[in-house]
């Protein structure tokens, strides 16, 4: 196992992939609750649909910003920060009283969800050498279990009248950041001489492969945050209860971080092309499929929904780091957060097709783009062992 002066570096890659697991619970608050904000503040779908573009453009499209910040000064401050902010201000949202401090809430909370996903991932991609993909897809896979356990815990909790003692869910989180402050070890790393002015390089000649990429990743991620943040309305729709809702939402993520280490496995042994591909061309006839199912069947096609279209996730966000390593927490922020806001920022658009058609026409509409993403793959290169770093062009 590799040392990093004398100590294991294993032990910075155990605390990152900790943090990570809570990091994600507290961003997952807020998918479960939408039924529940829906009637609560009476508000309409399109209203509704703000909420998760809010937590998009702070916890996801400020990623970057934050990459940036960490590759020019401390990544441990951001990742703390952000650990803390996501445990104290997330997991109070469900006694926000009205629907503007409900969004302040949001705000600072998801700003702490952006400042550590490019930290935690270039940090995991920078201590990490053999196997990488396969590792990244454990960091990955554990963030997205922490996602998958907080629909089932807070409606749980909700359904047995607890809105109330939410808040409690957040004494891990500021433990654990207690512990990082303590404990986590980044302290010999490199830091990047990384400029804005760098940031050209998204616009050079040879940039080609880091949009077709970013435009993947922009198709699968619409698909799976409409069915990430409309499932409970949804299920509500069909008459099922908000604790069913959040069963299923964890079946999705559950089922969908296991699918992330077969494909961050399978990866590192086969083409990157064809677990891209594979992933967004069967996850479409899955997904439509499970909008016209019922009961247990309608769960099993939603595990394995989850499964495929969350194969590629390691893959995808490996590939664009090793493209430009020297801005790997600024890339990590474009590709996981830049890319994941942007396709939040859709939300509404879907919110409004629901609202005039119905829930099943939207995501139908939604999970059709998937191929979409998996025809794009044949415009990449040789995506296996990206060898030139555009950084360096």
């Amino acid at each position: 196992m590799t040392k990093n002066n004398g100590r294991f570096i294993s032990t910075s890659i155990i605390l990152l992939t900790s943090a990570h697991l809570f990091n994600d619970f507290y961003a997952g608050f807020l998918m479960p609750l939408l039924s529940y904000f829906q009637s609560h503040l009476h508000l309409t779908i399109t209203q509704v649909s703000i909420l998760p573009t809010i937590l998009a453009v702070f916890g996801s499209i400020l990623q970057p910003v934050f990459g940036f910040l960490g590759d020019r000064f401390n990544k441990k401050l951001f990742i703390v920060s952000g650990v803390l902010c996501s445990a104290l201000f997330m997991s109070c949202i469900g006694l926000a009283p009205n629907f503007t401090l409900l969004i302040l809430m949001l705000v600072v909370g998801a700003s702490g969800i952006a400042a550590f996903h490019p930290n935690a991932a270039a940090t995991v991609a920078r201590l990490t050498q053999n196997r990488s993909t396969f590792t990244m897809s454990i960091f990955l896979m554990v963030g997205c279990i922490g996602l998958a356990l907080a629909p089932f815990i807070i409606t749980s909790i909700a359904s047995a009248g607890g809105f109330n003692k939410l808040w409690l869910l957040s004494i891990p989180g500021v433990i654990l950041a207690l512990i990082l402050i303590k404990t986590l070890s980044i302290d010999h790393e490199n830091r990047s001489s990384t400029k804005l002015s760098d940031f050209k390089i998204l616009f050079a000649g040879k940039s080609r492969p880091l949009w077709i990429m970013f435009l993947i990743m922009f198709i699968r991620s619409l698909v799976t945050t409409s069915f990430m943040s409309f499932m409970s309305i949804l299920f509500t729709a069909k008459g099922l209860s908000m604790h069913r809702s959040g069963i299923a939402i964890s079946t999705f993520l559950i089922s969908g971080s296991a699918g992330g280490v077969i494909g961050g496995y399978l990866a590192d042994k086969i083409s990157r092309k064809i677990i891209i591909a594979g992933s967004s061309i069967i996850a479409c006839p899955l997904l439509l499929w499970f909008l016209k199912a019922d009961g247990n069947f309608a769960m099993i096609l939603l595990g394995l929904s989850g499964m495929v279209v969350l194969a590629a996730s390691a893959v995808n966000v490996l590939i664009v780091q090793r493209l430009c390593p020297d801005m790997a927490g600024s890339i990590a922020g474009v590709s996981m957060g830049l890319v994941w806001g942007s396709a939040g920022l859709m939300l509404p658009v879907v919110g409004y097709i629901a609202d005039h058609y119905s829930m099943e026409t939207s995501l139908r509409i939604a999970a059709s783009m998937l191929p979409i993403s998996g025809i794009l793959v044949l415009a990449l290169p040789n995506i296996d062992r990206p060898a030139n770093d555009l950084s360096k062009e």
